[in-house]
């Protein structure tokens, strides 16, 4: 059974942020905008609420101040969807790679049947978590931990609803603990990333998806192929493009 180092992943993770962090940080950026869709505050409204000291009151004056535009919100909500898709495919491939995309506009197609069951499984996901969160909070960090791969699988490894989840129990078998005290340590990259101001925020998050990308192909069991496979990739490695999108996973990266 694979033991997960999480200083290696972290290094690991730190380095590939170091390099592709332009694209991933406008990435996010553009994510946090369209989130932010459909719902903005009345500024005098908004600034009235400090000087109201009874919560109620506070409570009243903020719903006031909210302005809410729905069909901007399901629109701002969609495009999270297909944005957060795209995005995570760009990790997996900047990890296998070395490049995010092999033309730029190319990585915006995608398999809508597949976003849907990515879509699904994200939505199942939260809910799994939350409920367990309801029940003493530990069942939810224990499910949260154990399903943690189930979005990714659905993202980018082409795996179906319930084989996602049933993937990432089995992934993590064995190594909760290292996986919650990774868990902690992107908490704390984050709270280092908002300590850095405007910037550090979105490279914070960056360094984060990174970290869940390299531990999953590191616990990712290898998937042995037919040596007749192999001796092509052998005998046909000087003529493959360097931008190719290669689906075997120097697993030895982690290190």
């Amino acid at each position: 059974m694979k033991q997960l180092s999480i200083g290696a992943v972290v290094s690991r993770a730190w380095d590939l942020a170091v390099k592709h962090w332009p694209i991933f940080v406008l990435f996010a950026f553009v994510q946090s905008m369209i989130s932010g869709m459909g719902v903005s505050l009345d500024p005098a409204t908004y600034a009235e609420i400090f000087s109201v000291s009874d919560p109620a009151a506070q409570s009243e004056l903020l719903s006031e101040a909210l302005n809410i535009n729905y069909p901007l919100i399901i629109i701002g909500f969609l495009a999270t969807i297909y944005l957060g898709y795209v995005v995570i495919n760009m990790y997996v491939r900047a990890y296998q790679t070395g490049r995010p995309y092999a033309a730029f506009g190319q990585a915006f197609k995608v398999d809508l049947n597949q976003m849907a069951i990515y879509f699904c499984v994200e939505l199942v996901y939260a809910i799994i978590v939350a409920m367990g969160c309801l029940l003493c909070i530990l069942p939810g960090i224990w499910l949260g931990v154990r399903l943690w791969y189930a979005p990714l699988l659905a993202a980018t490894q082409g795996a179906s609803f319930g084989e996602a989840f049933s993937r990432s129990w089995e992934m993590t078998k064995g190594n909760f603990w290292n996986l919650f005290l990774m868990g902690l340590t992107m908490i704390g990259i984050a709270i280092l990333g908002l300590c850095a101001c405007f910037v550090g925020v979105f490279f914070a998050e960056v360094v984060i998806e990174f970290m869940l990308v390299v531990s999953f192909f590191f616990l990712k069991p290898e998937e042995p192929q037919p040596v007749f496979e192999e001796a092509t990739e052998h005998t046909e490695t000087t003529n493959q493009p360097a931008d190719s999108y290669n689906k075997t996973t120097d697993y030895e990266e982690v290190h």
